[in-house]
């Protein structure tokens, strides 16, 4: 349903204005012990609305409960999802007193981008990698299976020796602008690659 996409991709939308608000909130009031509080608990309002917005979008992306919802549509409003998501993740690292270090919520965002990273891809290259598979030519499909995966860990490696020294560099603040930009970026860009594909958008 074309109504409930618009709705996760509004919440989302604000769900991003409120993790900003959230970070403007915390650097303005640093230094103030009382009101300390209020950035982290705006916080906690854009990670709810992130919760109800991956609801949305496993509805939307792995059932038919909401009808039938157009590729484009899922692609955009999964965009939002992911951004949203990395955002949730980084910025609550610049809060004090953390559950978790920093280290650990920058390294959990990363695999989130490697791991897109490697999706995105396996799924261009796995056409190539199944062709025969109907005829059963199993050596020839784990001969090609082979030659992506050193491709994928070689990209994969690489990225993380990346974000890694990223980390290492730079403040945490800055990295995770990095890392964030660098999100963005990724998934716009693949975003765009796909948007200009066809793709039969079935019954």
């Amino acid at each position: 349903m074309a109504r409930l996409t618009t709705i996760a991709n509004l919440i989302a939308g604000i769900g991003l204005a409120v993790l900003a608000f959230a970070a403007i909130l915390h650097y303005l009031l640093l230094g103030i012990t009382d009101l300390a509080w209020v950035g982290i608990s705006t916080w906690t309002v854009a990670a709810g609305l992130l919760v109800l917005v991956l609801i949305f979008a496993v509805l939307n992306t792995f059932t038919e409960v909401t009808g039938f919802v157009h590729p484009e549509d899922k692609l955009v409003a999964n965009m939002f999802v992911f951004i949203m998501a990395i955002a949730t993740i980084l910025i609550y690292g610049i809060f004090p007193d953390l559950a978790v270090s920093q280290d650990s919520l920058f390294r959990t965002a990363s695999m989130i981008v490697i791991a897109y990273v490697f999706l995105f891809v396996f799924t261009y290259f796995s056409s190539t990698i199944t062709e025969g598979a109907d005829m059963s030519q199993v050596k020839e499909m784990t001969s090609r299976f082979m030659l992506v995966s050193l491709l994928l860990g070689a990209i994969m490696a690489g990225l993380m020796l990346l974000l890694d020294w990223i980390m290492i560099t730079l403040s945490y603040e800055w990295a995770s602008v990095s890392l964030g930009g660098f999100a963005v970026a990724l998934v716009f860009i693949m975003a765009f690659a796909l948007g200009r594909k066809y793709e039969p958008v079935g019954e």
